[in-house]
């Protein structure tokens, strides 16, 4: 059952703060990062290869933990740590650098403790039937929150400093905090003891579930927080050279998600959105193609655009189909929180093997193996989008 409106405002309040954090520590700690490192993609590479490795590795813990219980207690403490990893990136300030590896960790134990609870919000406090308008409503409050703030943080940057600008995203984070203390408590359920291995034996062979790994392995790599996004947010800002003209254009992109996403909400909210997957994960690999062939600023717009416009559709029906079959026939509550530590790890996987062809490719020093890793990240969008094509939606209970 439904908790109020209220508290579903309150979750995607949460998540829309959560947005800024990410805009802030994505492209603009990618951008700092390359200002404050000679080797910024090797630097960055093992940076999130540690991060990623923690995350997986912390997911199954966190979700060995809050099978039956502390699911609100456990993403209070994701809140919280999120806080501290911000503070550590203030009063680290430009030996960053040289602290990798406790900035990593931080990221991963919190991050691992956030999300893993806040999917299972997802799951159990919206019916399948109000998922797709619920998911809709998210994506286009964040994508608000992405249009306004990227120019806003990229201003004050461009104004001022990183540390600055961290201050008020610490600020944020502690907004969050008390969001998150008004959020009823979970009750105590009664499931069968976590038990990794039995679920896998028991989904592994489900046409669905192979779909919906080979979905999330590729997602990892192209999309959530996975190596293409930050190759394009370093092309942007080698080509671009300044925080604000980084956040300029992270805020057109944005908008035009906003209207696309719109359009899907309303065109194919009740269609078959089969020829729109398809033509979202075209679309990037020609685009990436014309960067190749002539790569000056417009190409690279061009570029940005599509990839940001059509993986948001990507995400948004993935979403739906994810959340959807989770609770479904296949993925029920006694295997819930395993089917989602199984798709964390894959998730992470793809994020790991995206970062190592990264790191390869800033310890060739060669921009043709650079752009053979592009091209080959962009096709993984192509490979996503056909799978999440052959995803059942399980909009009705069976």
């Amino acid at each position: 059952m439904r908790n109020s409106k209220l508290e579903e405002n309150i979750i995607i309040a949460i998540n829309a703060m959560k947005k800024i954090m990410i805009l802030f520590l994505g492209p603009f700690l990618t951008a700092y990062f390359i200002q404050a490192s000679q080797e910024s993609i090797v630097d960055l590479s093992i940076y999130y290869i540690f991060s990623y490795i923690l995350l997986a590795i912390g997911s199954f813990v966190v979700a060995s933990i809050i099978k039956n219980k502390f699911r609100m207690g456990m993403f209070r403490i994701g809140v919280i740590l999120n806080f501290f990893y911000i503070l550590s990136i203030i009063i680290l300030k430009e030996n960053i650098i040289n602290h990798l590896a406790l900035i990593s960790i931080l990221y991963g134990i919190s991050s691992s403790a956030y999300w893993f609870p806040y999917n299972l919000f997802v799951i159990n406090k919206i019916d399948n039937s109000y998922r797709t308008e619920y998911t809709v409503k998210s994506q286009i409050v964040s994508s608000i929150i992405g249009v306004l703030f990227p120019i806003l943080l990229g201003s004050i940057i461009t104004a001022t400093n990183y540390e600055l600008t961290a201050v008020i995203i610490l600020f944020i984070s502690l907004v969050q905090i008390i969001l998150s203390f008004l959020l009823t408590r979970d009750l105590k359920d009664n499931l069968p003891k976590f038990n990794l291995k039995n679920t896998w034996k028991k989904l592994k062979n489900n046409s669905q579930i192979k779909k919906m790994s080979i979905v999330e392995f590729f997602v990892g790599m192209n999309v959530s927080d996975g190596a293409l996004e930050i190759l394009m947010t370093i092309l942007i800002f080698n080509s671009f050279k300044t925080n604000l003209n980084l956040g300029i254009i992270t805020s057109i992109a944005t908008i035009l998600s906003i209207v696309a996403v719109h359009v899907y909400g309303k065109i194919y909210k009740n269609r078959n959105d089969k020829n729109i997957i398809i033509a979202s994960s075209v679309i990037p690999v020609l685009s990436v193609l014309l960067l190749l062939i002539w790569k000056n600023s417009i190409t690279i717009i061009i570029y940005n655009f599509c990839y940001v416009i059509f993986t948001s559709l990507l995400t948004l029906t993935r979403e739906i189909r994810l959340f959807n079959i989770s609770d479904s026939n296949i993925v029920n509550k006694n295997n819930q929180i395993e089917f989602f530590a199984i798709r964390e790890g894959i998730l992470n996987c793809g994020r790991i093997i995206g970062y190592l062809m990264l790191l390869l490719a800033g310890i060739s020093g060669s921009q043709l193996v650079l752009n053979i890793i592009m091209v080959i990240l962009t096709l993984s969008i192509l490979i996503m989008g056909v799978n999440i094509k052959k995803i059942e939606k399980f909009e009705k209970s069976f």
